[in-house]
């Protein structure tokens, strides 16, 4: 699976003009037209902002292919790619296959089918920790704790979410078992639902910085996964609401959520 993807149906898709100015997209990326100048084409959503107050972009929908006649493939990002041309003999110069819709199949520009997203739609999104592909990172408990209440981990990265970070269980007693912290720490991880058999040594874990139901989160700069942490500093500033029905952490590299895009994401607050 490469970046997101519809999984409810019926799955509603329409073709699109790319944005002319050299814009690459790629298959399973969230994409927008710009509140501002939407008929300029398709772009990246790109979470630049706290979504409830500062957000002139809203999800459109998720790329599903291109109107490339021979598919090229992005190793990056594990999925076919298009990139955009404006001039005359670019567009020409392109070996293209017709689209459908509103669209001409002697329409050289490069188009994007997209499956529409709205605050119904369910989706499918990997996760991975800073990079496409990397998987989210392993920590280990130092300490034993009998009352099941407190994972020690060596300082993290991120600091737990309070209430928004659950963690899965990758080796030990409780292994196969998802818990939500309410700490805010690198290093001490508490829970109101203790783990139900004692915390040893040597066990290890995954987090992401994810609750079931509504909760804020993080996607990459182009729209294609689910970042595994974000901090309080950077919800603070970027990020959406979504709601959570489904995580599966167990197997590394092929971690995901299912999700729905909450309704304040669709409904765009100009920055000026």
């Amino acid at each position: 699976m490469a970046g997101f993807n519809v999984v409810n149906e019926p799955i509603r898709t329409v073709w699109l003009p790319v944005h002319y100015n050299a814009e690459t997209l790629y298959q399973g990326q969230f994409v927008t037209l710009d509140s501002t100048t939407p008929d300029y084409g398709l772009k990246a959503w790109n979470v630049a902002g706290a979504n409830d107050t500062t957000v002139d972009q809203v999800p459109l929908g998720i790329v599903i292919g291109f109107n490339n006649k021979t598919p090229v493939f992005n190793t990056t990002y594990k999925a076919e790619y298009g990139l955009s041309v404006s001039t005359v003999a670019a567009q020409l110069a392109r070996d293209w296959t017709g689209a459908e819709g509103m669209w001409s199949k002697s329409e050289p520009a490069l188009l994007a089918q997209i499956a529409l997203v709205d605050p119904t739609t369910y989706i499918k999104g990997r996760i991975f920790n800073g990079t496409y592909g990397t998987a989210c990172t392993v920590v280990t408990n130092t300490t034993a704790d009998a009352t099941g209440a407190t994972i020690t981990t060596a300082t993290m990265d991120e600091v737990d979410v309070a209430g928004g970070s659950i963690w899965y269980c990758r080796s030990g007693s409780n292994m196969g078992l998802y818990r939500v912290s309410y700490s805010a720490s690198a290093t001490a991880h508490t829970f109101y639902l203790t783990w139900p058999n004692g915390l040893a040594a040597n066990d290890t874990f995954v987090r992401v910085d994810l609750a079931l139901g509504t909760c804020k989160g993080m996607f990459d700069s182009v729209g294609t996964y689910i970042e595994q942490y974000g901090d309080d500093a950077q919800y603070a500033t970027n990020y959406i609401y979504m709601t959570v029905i489904s995580m599966n952490l167990k197997d590394a590299g092929n971690e995901y959520a299912i999700f729905r895009l909450t309704p304040n994401n669709f409904f765009p607050v100009s920055r000026t």
